[in-house]
Formats: structure tokens, sequence, C-alpha cells
């Protein structure tokens, strides 16, 4: 069986790829109605049609995110400053669970106090079967 991260050879009953360590249990049945051999799965990230990220830096308040994201009917703003990929994600669980229910002031409170640091980024070479993949082992 082919890995549909990587493309990389595997024998029949692996659990998990030799090369890119994709679990691989249960791969050999069609899953939610698609086949691991779709194509679909190998579209590089690179390839599919995604919107440009909104972004702030680590100064920007809770109420200027909050209002950004609603603006914008997305879901996080990415944390960035002068350095390669982002140093945290903001997202509408963090206003939940880091503002609201500790009691913070959104106006008041910075996203660098409250912001998922170190995200985990994917590269733009990465097959749409290693995002869903690292999306449910990670949790998200």
């Amino acid at each position: 069986m082919n890995c549909p991260a990587c493309d990389s050879e595997n024998i029949p009953g692996d659990d998990l790829c030799r090369d890119c360590g994709l679990d691989l249990a249960g791969l050999d049945a069609t899953a939610w109605g698609v086949s691991p051999e779709d194509p679909v799965l190998a579209v590089k990230l690179a390839g599919l049609p995604l919107k440009t990220p909104l972004v702030l830096g680590p100064d920007a308040t809770v109420t200027e995110a909050i209002d950004l994201m609603r603006e914008r009917h997305e879901g996080c703003v990415f944390v960035v400053v002068d350095t390669p990929g982002p140093i945290g994600v903001f997202t509408e669980h963090d206003v939940c669970v880091r503002v609201a229910a500790p009691g913070r002031d959104p106006s008041h409170t910075r996203l660098r106090d409250v912001m998922t640091r170190n995200p985990v980024a994917l590269q733009q070479d990465d097959a749409l079967a290693w995002a869903l993949h690292r999306m449910g082992v990670d949790g998200y």
C-alpha cells in the first residue's frame, strides 16, 4: 500500500508509514466515503485555494483580534513578528477559555498573553492527507 502522505510503498497491514510515520491503520478500507487512494488526498497544500490568513502582532489586543475575526468571518488570527512563521495563534476557543472564563478585559489583554505559542505549521509541499492526519492526531 502506498502512503497517502508521501507515496512511499509500505507492506499491506503496516500500522505506520516507514518513511513519514503516517498512521496507516484502517487506511486499507474506505472511510468516510473517501478511498485512501483518492488522488485528492495526495494534493499538495500549495495547490489548494487557501485564503490569506489574518495576522496581528503580539501587542494587539484581544478586542482587535475579535473585531478582525468577526469582520472577516474567520476563527483565528496568527500572531507574527519579524521571524519566519507565526509565533502563536489566537482562536475563538482562546476567547472562551483564556479570556472570558478568567474574566480578563479584552480591551486590555494582549494576544501575547493568551495565544497558543509555537503552533504546528505544515509546509506547502505537504499532502492534504498529512494535514488531515495532523489535525486528527493533534486534536484540531
